[in-house]
């Protein structure tokens, strides 16, 4: 499994968390697609992320993701309506980034970040549970990771609440508590322990 795309997190970091946390083995990163292999191909215009897992080539985050989540043994057992949580928290994931990174890049707008905050969050906040993981087991699933996405990744997140200087901890206490738990997870610590996208910066940011 080959997956291509900037060494940042952005809209790339919770496939990696999914293929790592999931326990994919043969999942290795590039920056360059395989000699030979178009952007078009793979259904890009020229953007990345895009996925090659032998004959299938894909692009689109959210896809990736579903499909890298559908492979991982870790979660191989999980029902369809297990399933749907997750694909509901990956899809809230990227409103949140689409609309946080909109006002960032945008001039580093801090009030449009935090309207999108104001906007989102408490959203998520009010469908976590008090304790315990997003689909009731006693390990993360791609809901919960996509939850420690949307507070930890440095890129476009880390880097709007500093603009936006935003005291996560303090206005939103149920989303970091439940991040908090997820990251307290050995295979979620060892991901982080090991990883060089999840805090990387953009340069001016």
């Amino acid at each position: 499994m080959q997956f291509i795309y900037f060494p940042i997190g952005g809209r790339g970091e919770l496939i990696r968390l999914i293929a790592n946390v999931g326990g994919i083995e043969n999942f290795n990163e590039s920056i360059e697609l395989p000699e030979g292999v178009t952007k078009a191909q793979c259904g890009s215009a020229g953007s990345t992320p895009i996925l090659i897992d032998g004959e299938l080539k894909m692009n689109e985050s959210t896809a990736i993701e579903y499909y890298v989540s559908s492979v991982a043994p870790k979660f191989a057992s999980l029902t369809p309506q297990q399933r749907a949580k997750d694909a509901q928290f990956c899809s809230l994931k990227e409103t949140c980034l689409g609309a946080i990174a909109k006002s960032l890049f945008s001039g580093k707008d801090k009030e449009g970040i935090v309207a999108a905050m104001d906007k989102f969050f408490p959203v998520v906040e009010g469908i976590l549970p008090e304790d315990g993981f997003v689909n009731g087991l006693d390990y993360p699933t791609v809901a919960d990771l996509a939850v420690l996405n949307i507070v930890g990744v440095y890129m476009p997140f880390g880097a709007a609440y500093k603009v936006a200087g935003v005291n996560l901890e303090a206005k939103y206490p149920r989303l970091m508590a439940h991040a908090k738990r997820v990251k307290e997870v050995d295979a979620v610590a060892k991901y982080l322990e090991g990883s060089s996208s999840f805090e990387a910066a953009m340069p001016g940011m």
